[in-house]
């Protein structure tokens, strides 16, 4: 099986990232339209043949169901240890009762990393840089582009010191 990095690489040379396609390429389902609880954003889940899968809510907005899909597969990456037999995230992407896989051992600080990397997942860095050295610097069109919101964009534009 591929690893994380060479699938994380292969991904990152165009926008938008087909995360949908990396959430499979590292052998991992996906339900990218599952009938989630209206409180839960996604979640990642410990199937019965040891393999993972991913849901994210399917009355979300397609922009916003593709960073739950990265934000669970940072989990996947950063946090397997911590998973369980699964853990969901609510519309703040913290994990909660409501859902189906409250997990205590997943702290806030962990939500942290994983929104960060999500972030890194769909709009890597070297590839937004380029983009703004060839003077694409419309936050709404870099935003259509990456099929991320408007707010994640420019969180992510600070981040790399861009705006």
């Amino acid at each position: 099986m591929a690893t994380v990095k060479s699938i994380r690489d292969q991904h990152s040379t165009s926008a938008p990232v087909n995360i949908e396609q990396m959430i499979r390429d590292l052998g991992i389902e996906l339900d990218k339209k599952a009938p989630l609880d209206p409180e839960i954003s996604g979640q990642i889940e410990l199937l019965e043949n040891d393999k993972y899968k991913i849901s994210a809510n399917r009355d979300h907005h397609y922009y916003r169901r593709r960073f739950t899909m990265a934000h669970e597969l940072a989990h996947y990456i950063l946090h397997s240890d911590l998973i369980g037999r699964g853990l969901d995230d609510n519309v703040m992407y913290r994990s909660t009762r409501e859902g189906n896989f409250y997990n205590p051992n997943v702290e806030q600080s962990h939500e942290i990393e994983a929104n960060k990397l999500a972030a890194e997942l769909l709009v890597p860095g070297k590839l937004l840089r380029a983009l703004w050295d060839e003077g694409e610097r419309n936050l709404e069109q870099l935003a259509k582009k990456f099929q991320v919101s408007k707010k994640a964009m420019e969180i992510r534009l600070k981040t790399l010191g861009l705006h």
